[in-house]
C-alpha cells in the first residue's frame, strides 16, 4: 500500500495529554488504522482509521473541534479496543 498522510487534533490541556497517552498506545499497537473500504471516498483496500475516533478539523462539524463529548466518547472507544486506562 502507498504511505498516507494523516493529521489529527488534541487539545493541549491535561485531558488532552493524558488521551495522547492512550492513542499513542493504540497507535504502537495497530489499532488506529486498518486496510479496508474509505467511509469518505468510498475506495477499496485504502488505509482506514479505525473505530477510534480522532478530530481532523479545527472549523468544528462531525470531525472537528469544538466537541464537548469528544474526550469521554473517544476514552470509551479505547476502553472497548483494549487500551489500558491511565
Amino acid at each position: 500500500h502507498a504511505s498516507a498522510n494523516r493529521r489529527a487534533f488534541i487539545p493541549n490541556n491535561d485531558d488532552g495529554r493524558r488521551l495522547l497517552q492512550r492513542l499513542n498506545y493504540a497507535f504502537r499497537h495497530g489499532l488506529t488504522f486498518t486496510v479496508g473500504t474509505s467511509m469518505t471516498t468510498g475506495l477499496n483496500n485504502v488505509i482506514t482509521w479505525t473505530s477510534i475516533h480522532h478530530k481532523t478539523s479545527l472549523a468544528g462539524g462531525a470531525h472537528g473541534y469544538p466537541d464537548k463529548n469528544y474526550f469521554r466518547n473517544c476514552n470509551v472507544e479505547l476502553d472497548s479496543v483494549g487500551v489500558p486506562p491511565l
